[in-house]
């Protein structure tokens, strides 16, 4: 569905508040969010007679797959490799997962930056993008991060996006 209109609401602080608390949970944006909550209240509230019209469509349809692939981080004066596992992926980024055992430290304060390598079935060679993080997920046993690509080069597009379809 297209976003077409922008609309402001007023809110108390401690609403404000509550929504911050509930996106990050769910790893969305207030903004996301707010507009999961009310395609719901109108769905089940019947004002709107056909869901897949309100369907949410993103820049780059997602792919879950369950791949590892392995990270390379800068450390000190040093990179340290890492494997992680590939839990989506789409033309624009990653979804990752780590246990939280694992040493890995992609803290969001400072939007770390790593390369990430994986091999994909269908592939003939590997892929590597640069990603930058930008949220986080802690769950009691585990870490989801998701990034975004950042200097792909043209040729592991290609190949991803041949990969996707």
């Amino acid at each position: 569905m297209k976003k077409e209109v922008i609309y402001s609401l007023r809110m108390s602080k401690a609403i404000r508040d509550a929504l911050k608390a509930a996106a990050k949970k769910e790893s969305r944006s207030i903004a996301s969010l707010l507009d999961r909550i009310i395609k719901d209240y109108l769905e089940k509230n019947g004002f709107i007679s056909d869901p897949s019209a309100i369907k949410e469509q993103r820049w780059f349809t997602r792919k879950d797959i369950f791949e590892p692939a392995t990270i390379f981080l800068k450390a000190a004066s040093e990179i340290q490799k890492k494997t992680i596992v590939i839990l989506n992926i789409s033309l624009g980024g990653v979804l990752i997962g780590y246990p939280k055992t694992s040493g890995i430290d992609l803290s969001l304060k400072e939007k770390p930056k790593f390369e990430l390598c994986l091999e994909l079935m269908d592939l003939s060679e590997p892929l590597c993008f640069d990603c930058e993080a930008n949220r986080q997920v802690d769950s009691d046993y585990a870490v989801q991060v998701g990034a975004h690509f950042v200097n792909t080069h043209e040729a592991d597009l290609q190949m991803l996006k041949a990969y996707l379809n």
